[in-house]
């Protein structure tokens, strides 16, 4: 446990610039939305600020191997016979803070302005729970597509796999997107009125089996994978 925890603390130090932007952006546009607060302005704010945390998630994953790499850093904690499951975990582990972090300033500034707004707060938890277990899904699939392609074109695949529902209809294929939890929770984001279904429990059942089964497939990869160049 301590070396996932040692290589999470790491990857969060790495990413301090990130956390520095985003946490004063948030702070700030909660100021400007709390001016003249409004029904739809409290949806859209919502709505806005998960799909910026959903692609941060996506794109602090879909770097990290390929970072780690050409520092050759990844080779030193690998050589301390750190086991590479308790490598990535500590790399989805260091995400999962960060992304954290966000959710924690979004779920404070919902609750300013519901109370602004007299809305009652009922649910909110479990949105924001269902949210974040999105946001470490997309983590999950990117880290596995990072073990074996450019980042580039692992989150491309990334991005495919997350909406494949979507993707699949011109082909004439129609997915279930209660499979799909990222689907799901776009799906529920623009019907969103704040009020929260029973479907958010559902999408972080189905968040959890996509970041257990993802971690797996990509220990599997990574296990047979070369660490020693970075992929090119």
């Amino acid at each position: 446990m301590l070396p996932i925890v040692l290589i999470a603390r790491n990857f969060v130090r790495t990413q301090w610039l990130v956390i520095t932007i985003m946490s004063a952006y948030l702070v700030g546009i909660t100021w400007v939305f709390a001016i003249h607060e409004q029904r739809a302005e409290t949806v859209f704010f919502l709505q806005w600020h998960s799909s910026y945390v959903l692609f941060l998630a996506m794109t602090l994953a879909v770097g990290a191997i390929q970072t780690e790499r050409k520092s050759r850093r990844i080779i030193a904690l690998l050589s301390k016979g750190i086991h590479r499951w308790q490598y990535l975990a500590g790399l989805l582990g260091g995400c999962a803070v960060i992304v954290g972090i966000f959710w924690i300033l979004i779920s404070g500034s919902m609750v300013l302005l519901y109370r602004q707004a007299r809305y009652p707060l009922d649910g909110l938890p479990v949105l924001i729970l269902a949210l974040f277990c999105c946001c470490m899904a997309a983590s999950s699939v990117a880290l596995f597509y990072s073990a074996f392609l450019h980042p580039l074109l692992a989150a491309v695949a990334c991005a495919v796999t997350l909406l494949l529902p979507y993707v699949s209809q011109p082909a004439g294929l129609h997915l279930s997107g209660q499979w799909f939890p990222v689907f799901s929770a776009v799906g529920m984001l623009q019907r969103f009125q704040l009020n929260v279904s029973g479907e958010a429990w559902t999408i972080s059942l189905v968040s959890l089996a996509w970041i257990l089964g993802f971690v797996a497939a990509a220990t599997a990869v990574f296990n047979r994978r070369d660490v020693t160049t970075a992929l090119e």
